[in-house]
């Protein structure tokens, strides 16, 4: 099963992606950018969904080092705010989805970016 790291802000966000996303994948959460800097060094996971505005280091700094880390982690951005797309596309973002977003999208959008990656 592939290991997935899920940066988000908002707590019941974060449930819901475990909830939906972890029949089919490992899940690690966090809602902080250090503390996914610190899982995403130990547990290496394939896929990184990152929300790009967080309290403390941004979901771009977020996917820069898991880029410089791994180059080939997939990468979906998440926001609310279309003009941060950009910012994280440039730092390594596969695609970006834009807040709010059906929950059954993404399954669809990570089976792309690891499709694409392939």
């Amino acid at each position: 099963m592939l290991k997935l790291l899920v940066v988000e802000d908002e707590v019941e966000l974060l449930e819901l992606y475990d909830l939906i996303l972890s029949k089919d994948y490992i899940v690690f959460t966090t809602e902080s950018g250090r503390e996914a800097i610190e899982i995403f060094d130990r547990e290496n996971p394939e896929i990184l969904i990152a929300d790009i505005r967080l309290p403390d280091v941004s979901g771009v700094e977020v996917i820069k080092h898991a880029k410089a880390k791994n180059p080939n982690v997939a990468v979906i951005g998440v926001s609310a705010y279309r003009e941060r797309f950009k910012e994280a596309l440039d730092a390594g973002a596969a695609t970006v989805i834009q807040k709010p977003f059906l929950v059954k999208q993404i399954h669809k959008v990570i089976q792309d970016v690891l499709v694409n990656k392939q």
